[in-house]
């Protein structure tokens, strides 16, 4: 028996004549879940969570996509106790991935219940085959999100999920940015576009359609779930939280956190390069908790910037000093004197 207790045939003495070269060293097995999601450090993500988004795990090895689909996804999260999948992707995307093992190939299931599943421990796959699954949790009506490329927080910028699923165009308006950007917390939009520009919106499905609001108030909307739509009408959104005077920004090509390098906004629209400087630099780096900077330039270099206005012109600064700076918000800009 593995018990302790139960182990009579287990002789044991607490005095010794032993050296530390006889150390005994143990691996102890510990049971896991059949499926987890982990990060890319390798930490488990739990239920809790409002959304989560990793490489897909059984027993500890990775999931190959061979036979994959979105009723795979739907079950899996399920099983992890997870409402559905809200994507799904393949690819070497974390380092870790090369430490795992290979444990599941072939997950063909035939709806979103796990017992419809059939699988195989065997493969011929590679790292580069492996699964990433995004799980959301059980939500009710009129729940929207907005994701990134990765199908993970958006931050405020990128496509559009109505409960997990895609919004159509039919029918979107600026009311109807103001409306779904106040129903997750920000105080009005940037912009909006259709299109499939995430390789993740192939895996989705559509869910939501002719949003049409005769306000900025959720209130005033008409939607349905039905549609006639394609992903090349999936709505992407730009939210922008509530912003006071002198407000700067950097973000990347897609319009999210450039992490101090990328395009310049000012409360959410772009910079224009009359005037500025090496001082101007110096000083809105300061003011956005930066030391200095490394370099500026100007042009219309992300696809973006033509969605976005023209906020702040004629940036002079006698100093690094941002109090030393003279401005105006007219401007006699086009986009290719935006300021990066």
């Amino acid at each position: 028996s593995g018990s302790w207790d139960s182990c009579t045939s287990c002789t044991s003495t607490t005095s010794h004549n032993c050296l530390h070269s006889e150390d005994v060293h143990l691996s102890c097995a510990v049971e896991v879940a059949a499926f987890t999601l982990v990060n890319d450090e390798g930490h488990t993500f739990n239920v809790t969570h409002d959304q989560s988004a990793g490489l897909l795990l059984y027993n500890g090895q990775t999931v190959c996509d061979d036979g994959f689909t979105f009723n795979s996804a739907n079950a899996i999260c399920r099983e992890m106790g997870y409402s559905r999948a809200s994507s799904w992707r393949s690819g070497n995307f974390y380092v870790i991935q090369s430490d795992y093992d290979i444990g599941l190939d072939d997950v063909v299931c035939s709806s979103d219940s796990w017992d419809s599943c059939t699988s195989t421990t065997s493969h011929n796959c590679g790292h580069g085959e492996d699964v990433h699954l995004n799980c959301v949790p059980e939500v009710s009506a009129d729940v929207f999100t907005i994701v990134n490329e990765a199908g993970e927080d958006g931050q405020g910028r990128g496509l559009l999920l109505y409960n997990g699923q895609t919004v159509c165009d039919d029918g979107f308006s600026d009311n109807s940015a103001i409306a779904i950007c106040g129903l997750v917390g920000y105080d009005g939009f940037d912009s909006w576009r259709n299109g499939q520009f995430f390789d993740i919106q192939a895996n989705l499905e559509i869910g939501l359609d002719d949003v049409i609001c005769s306000s900025g108030s959720w209130d005033s909307c008409t939607s349905t779930t039905s549609h006639n739509c394609g992903h090349g009408e999936d709505v992407h959104l730009n939210c922008v939280p509530e912003v006071s005077a002198d407000v700067f920004t950097i973000v990347n090509e897609a319009g999210e956190d450039g992490q101090g390098r990328g395009l310049l906004l000012y409360n959410g629209q772009t910079v224009c390069d009359d005037g500025f400087s090496d001082n101007s630099a110096i000083a809105i780096c300061g003011l956005m908790g930066y030391d200095g900077f490394d370099s500026w330039r100007n042009g219309q270099l992300f696809d973006i910037q033509t969605s976005l206005e023209i906020g702040l012109d004629d940036v002079i600064c006698s100093s690094g000093s941002w109090d030393s700076c003279t401005s105006t918000t007219s401007h006699n800009c086009g986009h290719g004197e935006d300021v990066h």
